[in-house]
């Protein structure tokens, strides 16, 4: 059986890899600072953890503390999975970690990097014109830590089309380049009958400028939509006005409500690997803005009815309300459609496992 192992900060979509990857025969070992009951909430197998929270949980105090020492615990992670973690044929990493994977990697291991976002050098293109950035917009070890897992890396996993684009700009082999799109839970995520529409809008995730939101408070304030966020506030304020309204994070399984009070979903991102709060929008039948930056042109190539995906043209104002005319005419018009329609089950975690273990299997066999 074809060992792999699985490093990762957090959850991300790393632990549905393992657990998906689990469920089609791999022998998997899923590393990370998740405690072990958090991993098993999610469906993953008490065997397939190597939980390393105890140990890196003094480090994550010491970051909350002081934030600018938020590097320090990765490294740590990074050194103490180099040495202990067992022998395997694949080692599936977030592109953090180094010394690990090239441990792993001098051992006879197949490195498979997971890159959540564009090209780290494009990504710090984009970042750099955030007008709200107070600091650099990514620290420079990071970008050496990057850019030095791309290179010893056999194969880059990404979940979109634009990401892989921003690495053939670097020149990385395109045969080296896996695009996969994240999944969606459809037991959490799904139309819900008989919920009253109070929002027009909604938006989930970090309240910024990456995420475009500064865009949508102009296009907003130039329309009379209501609109929600879901989720943090990063560096654009967030207006007071009443249509206007703003719920803190919640836990996933509550987040089913809020799409369903809504009519449509809007991700204008500058800089978004993919969006999986795309995918739980779409999951809920809500008619989609999305940008050239995300996951959304991609999803508008996996479902049925492609035109309740609507791409913003440029980042302006002006074009996102536009959009959200489109966006809502759709809504008016879709009734009881599902508009993913039977490709739906391509949007799910076991079809994202599925196609990651037949490249898996592609891999091993050359």
């Amino acid at each position: 059986m074809t060992k792999i192992n699985i490093l990762s900060q957090g959850r991300f979509h790393m632990l549905d890899l393992a657990r998906e990857l689990d469920h089609t025969g791999f022998d998997i070992k899923f590393y990370s600072f998740i405690p072990t009951s958090r991993c098993i909430k999610f469906g993953l197998q008490k065997k397939c953890i190597v939980s390393l929270f105890g140990i890196i949980a003094p480090f994550l105090i010491l970051r909350r503390i002081f934030p600018k020492l938020s590097w320090i615990h990765i490294k740590v992670q990074d050194f103490i999975m180099g040495i202990f973690m067992r022998k395997c044929d694949i080692c599936i990493s977030l592109t953090g970690y180094v010394y690990a994977p090239r441990i792993a990697q001098k051992k006879g291991a197949i490195i498979i990097m997971e890159r959540g976002s564009k090209h780290i050098l494009e990504q710090k293109k984009i970042l750099e014109k955030n007008p709200h950035k107070k600091n650099e917009a990514i620290p420079n070890r990071n970008i050496k830590c990057n850019l030095k897992a791309y290179q010893f890396a056999n194969f880059i996993s990404v979940a979109s089309q634009h990401v892989k684009e921003s690495f053939l700009l670097h020149q990385y082999p395109e045969n080296r380049i896996f695009v996969n799109p994240y999944g969606v839970d459809l037991s959490m995520f799904k139309p819900l009958p008989n919920i009253p529409k109070k929002y027009d809008v909604i938006m989930v995730g970090g309240w910024g400028y990456e995420k475009g939101c500064d865009l949508i408070v102009e296009a907003i304030r130039k329309t009379n939509y209501s609109f929600i966020h879901v989720g943090s506030i990063k560096d654009v304020d967030f207006p007071q006005e009443k249509n206007f309204t703003h719920i803190d994070p919640v836990d996933q399984s509550k987040l089913i409500e809020y799409y369903n009070q809504a009519k449509v979903f809007i991700l204008p991102s500058r800089q978004d690997g993919f969006g999986m709060v795309l995918s739980q929008a779409l999951a809920c039948n809500l008619p989609i803005i999305g940008s050239n930056n995300c996951g959304a042109p991609d999803l508008k190539k996996m479902v049925e009815l492609p035109e309740y995906i609507t791409i913003i043209k440029d980042y302006t104002a002006d074009a996102i309300v536009t959009a959200i005319h489109t966006a809502i005419k759709n809504y008016e018009q879709l009734g009881e459609r599902i508009y993913a329609g039977n490709a739906i089950e391509n949007l799910t975690w076991e079809a994202y496992g599925k196609r990651y273990a037949n490249f898996l299997h592609k891999i091993i066999k050359q």
